[in-house]
């Protein structure tokens, strides 16, 4: 065999065996769908696939990922630095890949940006793709995923312990008082001068029912020099119907209430005052918040179904509504039942639920399947 023959027979077979880019000292090029097809499948298909983009984003092909979503192009090709595919699994920008919490390995990271700095070719057809196994392990892996760490130990979360009440210089018999003495104590505080009666006067107007008192009324209290007159002034104001005016109006706000749908159409919602009166009457009557909450959250659900009570259940719904041809954009439901959650969470546990709906929280004990698991439960309401 000639020396030329030796060297083309060498050359053919380190081609064959794909040693030849070793041998010339350049990189082997990264296999689309041998290294990051899989890659693709297992961790970002779940959401930016053939069957789901979100954020209007498919990898499934070169020309989607090229195109890019909401945000711009994933890939650069021959610029990993610039791929904001690379940059997120890499962690260098947010939100991190994937969205489920779980992390690429470094090998699988290093793969992807030699594969862009290649020219992110796509060596295999667009694949058909049966995303059965894989949600079957991301629903999984939702389902057992553990509470961060210490998510539990903020002060919130754990049942409250009766405290003492401290002993304090002052004569003082209301135990709230004694609290906020020992603090101003302890803080090098005096408390401020009590008020004159008109000053009491007013401010027990001004809060109670939100308008001062007429000079008829403030005479009447002037006059008044019996011992329990503040007492009796307090009782008359809480018996006003216009306290449950004043202070369910504040409800009314964390309801979203409003008498008409928003958006551009905004149509009137003829018969939403009845929402409104429930709130007021339900002040006036001293109504327990608890039974207050269950009424407005499941209030067709409860024994003893009422007019009140199915009343009550426009709390689920007095939120924004688009209204114009919803039928044919049934993805709004899914908004208003976040718009629900996010009332619930807010309103009534002071919680921000509605960030699981994309993944769990990172320090509170809220996780995705929570979020699901509510938005099931209200999924008939909206």
């Amino acid at each position: 065999m000639t020396r030329l023959t030796f060297a083309v027979s060498l050359l053919f077979g380190l081609a064959a065996t794909g040693s030849l880019f070793t041998f010339w000292g350049a990189e082997k090029p990264v296999s689309y769908g041998k290294e990051i097809l899989p890659i693709f499948t297992n961790s970002c298909w779940n959401c930016h696939g053939p069957t789901m983009q979100l954020s209007k984003l498919d990898l499934h092909t070169r020309e989607g990922a090229l195109k890019g979503g909401e945000k711009g192009p994933a890939i650069v090709p021959g610029k990993a630095d610039e791929s904001r595919l690379y940059r997120l699994v890499a962690d260098l920008e947010k939100p991190s890949m994937p969205l489920d919490g779980t992390k690429l390995t470094p090998e699988q990271i290093a793969s992807i940006k030699k594969w862009i700095d290649q020219g992110a070719n796509y060596d295999v057809a667009p694949q058909t793709w049966a995303p059965e196994a894989n949600v079957t392990s991301a629903a999984n892996n939702m389902e057992n995923a553990p509470l961060p760490a210490g998510a539990r130990d903020y002060w919130a979360f754990k049942l409250p312990v009766q405290a003492a009440v401290p002993e304090v210089s002052a004569k003082l018999t209301n135990p709230i008082d004694r609290f906020l003495e020992k603090d101003r104590q302890d803080k090098g505080l005096k408390a401020a001068p009590k008020a004159d009666r008109l000053t009491l006067l007013r401010r027990a107007y001004l809060d109670l029912l939100g308008l001062p008192p007429t000079q008829a009324e403030t005479a009447e209290f002037l006059a008044d020099t019996a011992p329990d007159n503040w007492d009796r002034l307090i009782d008359k104001l809480l018996a006003s119907p216009h306290y449950g005016e004043r202070w369910g109006r504040h409800w009314l706000d964390v309801a979203r209430y409003a008498d008409s749908g928003g958006y551009e159409d905004d149509h009137d919602r003829p018969n939403a005052w009845k929402y409104r009166d429930y709130v007021i009457k339900s002040f006036n009557d001293d109504k327990p918040y608890s039974l207050f909450l269950k009424e407005q959250i499941a209030g067709d659900e409860m024994p003893g179904r009422s007019f009140d009570r199915i009343i009550a259940t426009f709390f689920m719904r007095s939120g924004a509504r688009v209204e114009a041809r919803e039928k044919d954009n049934p993805q709004y439901r899914f908004d208003y039942l976040d718009d629900v959650i996010a009332t619930v969470g807010k309103g009534t546990l002071g919680l921000t639920l509605q960030c699981a709906r994309c993944h769990n929280h990172k320090f509170d004990p809220i996780l995705q399947k929570d979020y699901y698991s509510l938005e099931a439960s209200l999924y008939g309401y909206v």
